[in-house]
C-alpha cells in the first residue's frame, strides 16, 4: 500500500505516518519541491521501514529548474487540465520535462534517500508527451515505476461511460509505458476512488477493488490518509481551485479515518501480503 503525496505538508505527512505505524502503508512517494519536503525527510530518516520512492511534481507549486513550457506567467506549475492540454498541443518542450525530472531525483538523493520507486502527482507520467521526456532519464535511473493500470470491471456492473472511456485510454497508456519502460512495475493500481460516487468509503471497500484484480498480480493500493488538520486549508487560501482541492482533502480526512481509526484496519489479517516497492 503506497501514500501519495508525502511532504505535501506537516497534516499529510503526519496522516501517512500514523497510517505506517498501523502496519496499512508499506511504502509513500516524497514531493521534493513541496512546503512540508524538508519535515517529512526528517521522519522518513525515523521510520527506515517505510519505503519512499519520489513523486514526480509537474503540477503544483513551483519547479526546482527553468522550465518555461511547463509553467505559468507567474512561475507556477500549471494545473493539470492546462498541462495534458498544453501536451496535446506539442506546446510543453519534452527538454523541460528531463530536465525537471532530473532535478526531482537529484534532490531526493541529496537529501539522503535513495528511492525505491517512482511516481507522479495526478499520473501525469501516464500522459504520453510527459513519459516521452522522463524516458531519457528511466533507464539509468529508475528501476520500479508504478504504472496507473486500472483493474478489470466488476462482472455484471453497468460503469458511466466517461468512466469506460478513462479507463480505455488508461489501459493504453499503460501498454505503452511497459513498452517503453524495463524495469520493474505493478499489474494493477486501485484506490477507494474506483468505487462509485455515491457510495460511501468503508473499510470494506478496500477488500472490494483489490478483489477486482487477478491473484497473482502485483497490485499497488493507492491511499491518500491526511491528517485532519489546518494546514491544507492555509496551503490553499488562495488556490485558484480551491474547493477542489479541499472536497479531496474531506476524502483523505476519511480514508485516514478507516486505516488508523476504531476497530480491525482494513489488511489486518493474512488474506493479503503487504510489501513495500522496495520488495517488489
Amino acid at each position: 500500500m503506497n501514500a501519495d503525496d508525502f511532504g505535501l505538508c506537516g497534516d499529510v505527512t503526519r496522516g501517512i505516518l500514523d497510517a505506517h505505524a498501523n502496519g496499512q502503508v508499506s511504502s509513500t512517494t516524497l514531493m521534493v519541491n513541496a512546503p512540508g519536503t524538508d519535515e517529512a525527510v526528517e521522519a522518513a530518516h525515523r521510520h527506515p521501514a517505510l519505503g519512499v520512492g519520489l513523486h514526480f511534481n509537474l503540477t503544483e507549486g513551483r519547479p526546482l529548474t527553468e522550465v518555461p513550457s511547463l509553467v505559468d506567467g507567474s512561475g507556477r506549475f500549471l494545473l493539470r487540465g492546462d498541462l495534458v492540454r498544453r501536451c496535446l498541443r506539442r506546446s510543453v518542450d519534452p527538454a523541460d520535462i528531463t530536465r525537471e525530472f532530473s532535478a526531482q531525483l537529484a534532490r531526493i538523493h541529496d537529501l539522503g534517500i535513495v528511492p525505491t520507486h517512482v511516481d507522479s502527482h495526478q499520473h501525469v507520467h501516464m500522459v504520453p508527451w510527459i513519459l516521452r521526456g522522463m524516458v531519457p532519464v528511466l533507464a539509468g535511473e529508475v528501476s520500479r515505476l508504478r504504472v496507473a493500470h486500472p483493474p478489470r470491471r466488476p462482472r455484471g456492473s453497468i460503469p458511466a461511460l466517461g468512466a469506460v472511456a478513462r479507463n480505455a485510454t488508461m489501459s493504453l497508456a499503460a501498454r505503452r509505458l511497459r513498452r517503453q519502460f524495463d524495469g520493474r512495475t505493478n499489474d494493477r493500481l486501485v484506490s477507494l476512488h474506483l468505487l462509485s460516487t455515491d457510495r460511501e468509503w468503508t473499510r470494506s471497500g478496500y477488500a472490494e477493488v483489490v478483489d477486482r484484480t487477478a491473484p497473482s498480480d502485483l497490485v499497488e493500493v493507492m491511499v491518500h490518509p491526511f491528517a485532519p488538520g489546518p494546514d491544507l486549508e492555509a496551503m490553499y487560501r488562495d488556490d485558484p481551485i480551491r474547493e477542489v482541492r479541499l472536497a479531496f482533502a474531506r476524502q483523505c480526512w476519511r480514508e485516514h479515518e478507516l486505516l488508523v481509526g476504531d476497530g480491525d484496519p482494513p489488511f489486518g489479517d493474512d488474506r493479503y501480503q503487504i510489501v513495500s516497492w522496495a520488495e517488489a
